[in-house]
């Protein structure tokens, strides 16, 4: 009977023993679990409260591990560029109903997720578009404008992985801009040293022309109407004056004879009068020389 009662005695001192150590152990990686949270190491939290939870079967114990999964997801979806993702998750946070120290510790964490996950989306969708719009400039050759862009994105410092695409993809592009520059100057260089090669044999043709033409003309024999203009300035007379210069006949040389008279009125009243010729010239048609006729 006595060896029965002592070995009930030991028993209980034993379970007593069994049970101190283990709340012992649990308060210890609640604790632990707890601070880093403070800390934001939340991957080392949920191995705590998972040792927590293993030593002691708690609601405490798993609210603080369902929380810390939590927000440790928000966190990874945010870095991923998961948006909508992080804000919901971190949005069930923020708004629980529970009375909990854990919830004390990561509802302003939960806020600040919230916020920076909102302002992070608006960026990317900022840097988005002037990716677009840079793009957009290198496609009309507008190569400066383009890189200035590409290279403001391109200076974005994040961690976020979306960030850091569209970084990466303007660095890209903007490497694309200044290649694309150097070889549209050099085309464009190119162009103009053609262009000024075809000017220089298109003057050099029309010269040749003109110069063939020239020669055609100084060999085409000229008119009458041209020979009495010739004799005209020879004698210094004018269009309008009372003198007639009009061709008469070809001599045997082929010159034309230029006959130069004036209408003498003797009768005003009657406008009689008689011809007063100046002289005759012979005009050579292809020399286009002019000389007295008699000479």
């Amino acid at each position: 009977m006595k060896q029965r009662n002592l070995f009930f005695y030991i028993l209980i001192f034993a379970m007593m023993f069994l049970f101190g150590c283990t709340s012992k152990e649990y308060k210890s990686n609640m604790e632990s679990g707890i601070e880093a949270l403070k800390k934001e190491q939340y991957s080392d939290a949920i191995s705590f409260f998972n040792k927590a939870l293993h030593e002691k079967n708690t609601e405490e114990a798993q609210l603080a591990l369902d929380l810390s999964k939590q927000i440790k997801d928000s966190v990874a979806a945010l870095e991923k560029g998961e948006f909508e993702t992080a804000i919901s998750l971190a949005e069930k946070i923020k708004n629980s109903n529970e009375t909990s120290k854990i919830l004390d510790i990561l509802k302003p964490k939960a806020e600040k997720i919230i916020e920076e996950a909102e302002k992070t989306s608006a960026a990317l969708k900022e840097m988005e578009s002037e990716l677009e719009s840079g793009k957009a400039l290198l496609e009309e050759n507008k190569f400066d404008e383009a890189f200035a862009i590409f290279k403001k994105i391109a200076e974005t410092t994040s961690n976020n992985e979306k960030i850091v695409s569209v970084t990466k993809n303007a660095e890209q592009f903007m490497n694309q801009a200044a290649a694309s520059k150097n070889q549209y100057l050099q085309e464009q260089e190119k162009k103009l040293l053609q262009e000024e090669r075809q000017k220089a044999e298109e003057a050099k043709k029309r010269k040749e022309e003109q110069k063939k033409a020239e020669e055609s003309k100084k060999s085409r024999p000229i008119s009458h109407t041209e020979a009495e203009q010739l004799v005209r300035e020879y004698l210094k007379i004018e269009n309008a004056s009372n003198v007639y210069v009009e061709y008469d006949h070809d001599n045997e040389k082929g010159e034309y004879i230029i006959h130069v008279y004036e209408i003498v009125i003797s009768d005003p009243e009657t406008k009689e009068g008689h011809t007063s010729t100046w002289g005759w010239y012979a005009v050579d048609p292809v020399k286009k020389v002019v000389r007295d006729a008699f000479e």
